[in-house]
């Protein structure tokens, strides 16, 4: 559905729009009383993407509809799986083309044949309902790509040494490649999820350079293309980079202390307009 927006000579002012629909979004408070549950269904739908193809798009706005679903109901145990399967579906209606959208019979195969047709049709519904049929929101898998297209600048250093030409290439690869590992490590710790989706995809770019060894971290170039401060996008970006190190050890490293400090209102010139809205998609 966002297919190559960024290459548009628009691309500037898609982005603008992109961050005033963000802007909308209502914050995700964590009241859920199933939170506890959410790293497992995050790593069981990205599981799920993984075996059947599906982009990473769509498993980011399918987390996020599950994010704003779950933060506003309390959930039975045994209907969390249909939830999140049906917030999969909907997001790959919006995002996959006809040929990739997973059916309802494939999905069902991932718990064992639990559910009747007839209740992922009126789940769906419900989720559908809950968003006013709107699943145009911004993920940072929305945003990543556009700022990918800044992520090298002419007078950036790799460990020391100045970036020729004949690098520029591999170095792009290793970019995107650490670009979607940070993005999936920005779904699994809740914390993430209540920041602005564009500054998560900014840090990414941030600690993919860091993690590099492209100095500086963050340049003129990317604040100008992405709006944000050093100031800004280096908190995030240390968690980020925290929580992978955590990963590497097999230990759990909470964030959400991490980001506290990026929840203030130094992002809301960057996020651009405030508007209040009672749910997620009017």
């Amino acid at each position: 559905m966002w297919l190559s927006w960024y290459r548009d000579s628009l691309a500037p002012d898609n982005h603008d729009a992109l961050r005033i629909k963000e802007a909308r979004l209502p914050k995700i408070t964590g009241s859920s009383p199933q939170l506890h549950k959410r790293r497992y269904l995050v790593d069981w739908v990205a599981t799920i993407c993984e075996r059947c193809d599906i982009t990473t798009e769509t498993l980011h706005l399918s987390i996020m509809c599950l994010d704003h679903f779950m933060d506003k109901y309390s959930i039975d145990d045994a209907q969390l799986h249909l939830i999140a399967l049906c917030c999969l579906l909907i997001a790959a209606k919006f995002e996959e083309s006809d040929m990739k959208i997973p059916r309802i019979q494939t999905l069902n195969y991932f718990v064992q044949n639990a559910f009747l047709t007839k209740e992922f049709r009126q789940m769906e519904l419900l989720l559908l309902e809950f968003f006013c049929w709107n699943l145009v929101l911004p993920t940072s898998a929305h945003y990543i790509e556009y700022y990918k297209m800044a992520a090298l600048s002419p007078n950036d250093t790799l460990n020391g040494e100045k970036v020729t030409k004949s690098m520029e290439g591999k170095i792009m690869k290793y970019i995107a490649k650490y670009c979607k590992y940070f993005l999936d490590i920005s779904l699994q710790d809740f914390a993430f999820s209540q920041l602005p989706p564009s500054l998560v995809a900014a840090a990414s770019i941030a600690s993919s350079r860091h993690s590099l060894g492209l100095s500086p971290s963050w340049t003129s170039q990317l604040k100008e293309v992405t709006g944000f401060s050093v100031s800004q996008v280096q908190p995030v970006a240390l968690a980020l980079i925290r929580a992978r190190d955590a990963e590497c050890e097999n230990v759990e490293v909470p964030c959400g202390d991490m980001l506290a400090k990026c929840n203030t209102t130094d992002h809301k010139a960057a996020e651009g307009p405030q508007h209040t809205t009672r749910v997620v998609g009017c």
